[in-house]
């Protein structure tokens, strides 16, 4: 091999091994900026969410009890669907402005957010036909609460709040539930 071919070779591999260390985030504790998402808690156990990284349990109000979770923030993995205006999708996804599903009986949103729903729904006199996904391995109780009682509260929507023990009772109650609802199960409890 001739010199230069071994030290394009070197280049190479050296552009390949900095390549490899800034998509694995390259730091650790000892990251004193805190940039990458792996310095800010190296034990904690994490996961993605398309809008920020999010460390369970880190939020902390004065005094250091854990902060309610925020149901404007936690929306923004609904809003693909549902859009920020809460009118969704005209055709594929239902809004929930003034939803019937949403504002009557709080425990068929709870239901829907825990177990996801998939079938023909008709939403202020309009058909739909799709799958929402199932949260409930996802979320808290708390967290479910605070995104419903956003929803419930937003784009003209004045119905009450969902707490975490409502969002428990249902979670108990309909642990056998495996696979999402079909509308038609859901139907006869909107006006209860």
């Amino acid at each position: 091999m001739t010199t230069r071919r071994i030290t394009t070779l070197a280049a190479l591999a050296a552009c390949t091994s900095l390549v490899a260390l800034a998509a694995c985030g390259g730091a650790d504790s000892r990251d004193t900026d805190r940039t990458s998402v792996a310095a800010n808690q190296p034990t904690s156990v994490m996961y993605f969410d398309s809008t920020q990284a999010v460390i369970p349990g880190a939020a902390v109000a004065a005094g250091g009890a854990a902060a309610a979770p925020n149901g404007a923030e936690l929306f923004t993995r609904c809003a693909a669907c549902h859009q920020a205006t809460g009118l969704g999708v005209p055709g594929a996804y239902p809004p929930l402005a003034g939803s019937e599903w949403l504002l009557n009986n709080p425990d068929v949103p709870i239901r829907i957010v825990l177990h996801g729903l998939q079938g023909d729904i008709t939403v202020k006199n309009t058909k739909f036909n799709n799958a929402m996904t199932p949260f409930g391995d996802q979320l808290s109780d708390a967290e479910i609460a605070a995104i419903i009682s956003y929803e419930r509260s937003s784009w003209g929507n004045s119905a009450s709040k969902i707490t975490a023990e409502q969002v428990a009772s249902v979670r108990a109650a309909t642990k056998s539930q495996t696979t999402p609802w079909n509308p038609a199960d859901l139907q006869g409890l909107i006006h209860k």
